[in-house]
């Protein structure tokens, strides 16, 4: 599911009870910034796990934990389009215990498909400054709890290989495949990227940086291009190339002197 954060090669259901006070754990800092903690979703963003019939199925969780899974789909009467990255680094017990939590999440008291069944309301994400993500973006402003500026491994927007870095995927439509304002935030919320984890897991983005680098990356797209950055980054080096070499003549040049003007000058 697009979205769809949950793992395991499959659970038997007499082992989910075991596995559930883990499992709820490794949910809620894997899943539940964009499925939420009691398995809603994010209306119009990111699908619920409660009452989804396709959440029952281990193997199937199991599946788009491990791989990601991209493409519209339908989930209780709703369509979902945004992407569902891979999640890394879990161990074999780990992805066992996310999928005994899912599934249980998926088997709960609602029906699915049952219109009566509320949805608890989202509270929007706060509205953030666009000047404000750019400074963040590239390091100008640092996170308050030291975090790596996103210029270090991307690009997006106006920010290209001059400013940014090549390292990681180009960030320009990353508003749009992730769902708009709210499946944005909560990604950046918790990151399930396996470089990114490991680089935010102990230094979380406060809301106002989140809600500043959402506002950034959602005027992206509308932003000029420096589509001959690496035309500029090849003059550079060729013209630093050629002062090297002409300086280099010129001081290989300076103190020579022919055979014959050494004899004259012991004379």
């Amino acid at each position: 599911m697009s979205v769809f954060v949950a793992v395991a090669t499959g659970t038997s259901s007499s082992s989910i009870g075991a596995q559930d006070a883990s499992g709820a754990d490794l949910y809620e800092s894997n899943c539940a910034g964009c499925h939420q903690t009691n398995g809603e979703g994010i209306p119009g963003t990111f699908p619920p796990l409660a009452g989804n019939e396709a959440a029952t199925d281990s193997e199937y969780v199991a599946v788009v934990i491990t791989d990601g899974k991209t493409g519209a789909i339908e989930v209780l009467g709703e369509t979902y389009d945004s992407a569902m990255p891979a999640v890394a680094g879990l161990s074999d017990s780990d992805l066992d215990a996310i999928v005994g939590h899912v599934v249980e999440l998926a088997g709960g008291e609602s029906e699915p498909g049952d219109p009566d069944t509320p949805v608890a309301p989202v509270e929007p994400p706060e509205a953030g400054d666009i000047d404000d993500g750019h400074d963040l973006f590239i390091g100008q402003d640092r996170f308050d709890d030291g975090g790596t500026a996103c210029a270090s491994c991307h690009t997006a927007g106006e920010v290209g290989n001059l400013g940014g870095s090549g390292l990681g995927p180009d960030l320009t439509d990353v508003y749009e495949l992730l769902g708009g304002q709210a499946g944005l935030s909560a990604w950046l919320a918790n990151p399930p990227s396996p470089t990114m984890t490991p680089i935010f897991s102990d230094r979380p983005l406060t809301d106002e940086e989140i809600a500043d680098l959402v506002a950034f990356l959602a005027d992206a797209p509308n932003q000029d291009r420096p589509s001959d950055d690496v035309d500029w980054l090849i003059i550079a080096g060729l013209a630093g190339l050629v002062v090297l070499i002409g300086g280099m003549a010129i001081a290989w040049r300076g103190p020579r002197r022919t055979y014959v003007e050494t004899l004259r000058s012991k004379r």
